[in-house]
């Protein structure tokens, strides 16, 4: 789910002590040179040349970094110290709670990220992006009413926030209301072209209308964005089966399961592809994989 969540940076604007060149290059070298901003950033917090308050400001940096190569149990870990450390200023501690429900929205933990964007909302209650991100958790959690509440919150701050835009067009979209979905949805793509969560949504709705050939350019564009995507994958690969295109429907489907082993979705779709071809065998196994998923997560 990434697409949706950007970790934020915190820019050391004053130095004090020895080790300054390691924190400055730790947040300014986050977007050229990751590698070498993780470098300066781990060199920063073992020295013993920089004041603690400053290590605080590094680890919420660190934190950002690791997030934006999600390795989230990473990003929680030392955002959570820069937390406990209680030299944020009140300014990076709110950011400091915003990233770290974030990245745990991402692993998953979906109570632990709400707990923390609440907190991100009551120090700054006008915070578009932690109401946007507090949507996305509520709707996962099937909280509908308050998911749509936190995407209006967050658009009455910020009208032409495209995120919470597309957070409210997909809440719209659970709720059954497809103009108001393909509406809110249209503004996000317009304003932002690169948020792949927006294509794939729209995708989405478009399949659900029949409009095949839409739906599949929508889908192509959340792949190009988001190679890695399982989810694009999986559902370019439904209206490709849809459009009798078996071959790369299977390579998209293949291409998923590799970056998501355990969708049973993937892995039925699949079936029925082998099926249409007559591969028993195939179907078989897959819909067995399927079974065993089901049961596992019981």
């Amino acid at each position: 789910m990434r697409s949706a969540f950007t970790a934020s940076i915190v820019l050391t604007a004053t130095l004090a002590g020895c080790g300054g060149e390691d924190v400055v290059n730790c947040a300014a070298l986050r977007r050229s040179a990751p590698d070498k901003a993780l470098e300066h950033c781990t060199r920063a917090i073992e020295s013993r040349l920089v004041w603690s308050k400053e290590k605080a400001r590094v680890r919420l940096d660190r934190g950002a970094l690791y997030s934006d190569r999600e390795e989230w149990d990473a990003s929680v870990s030392d955002i959570t110290k820069a937390i406990d450390s209680g030299r944020l200023s009140p300014q990076h501690l709110v950011i400091a709670y915003f990233d770290r429900g974030t990245a745990r929205l991402q692993k998953g933990a979906l109570d632990a990220g709400i707990e923390d964007l609440d907190e991100a909302i009551r120090l700054d209650p006008l915070y578009a992006d932690a109401f946007s991100n507090r949507a996305l958790a509520r709707r996962m959690k099937g909280q509908i009413e308050q998911a749509l509440a936190d995407a209006n919150a967050a658009l009455k701050i910020t009208p032409r926030h495209a995120r919470a835009l597309l957070q409210r067009g997909a809440t719209y979209l659970v709720m059954g209301d497809g103009n108001k979905a393909l509406a809110d949805l249209d503004e996000a793509i317009r304003l932002d072209p690169g948020l792949q969560a927006a294509w794939n949504i729209r995708g989405l709705l478009r399949r659900a209308a029949r409009d095949w050939d839409r739906a599949l350019a929508d889908f192509d564009q959340a792949v190009k964005l988001g190679p890695r995507n399982a989810s694009a994958l999986r559902n370019r690969a439904s209206v490709l089966a849809l459009k009798r295109d078996f071959d790369r429907a299977l390579m998209d489907l293949d291409a998923s399961l590799k970056l998501d082993p355990r969708s049973a979705e993937a892995l039925l779709r699949r079936a029925a592809i082998y099926g249409e071809r007559g591969d028993q065998a195939r179907m078989q196994a897959d819909q067995a994989a399927a079974a065993a998923l089901a049961r596992a997560a019981k």
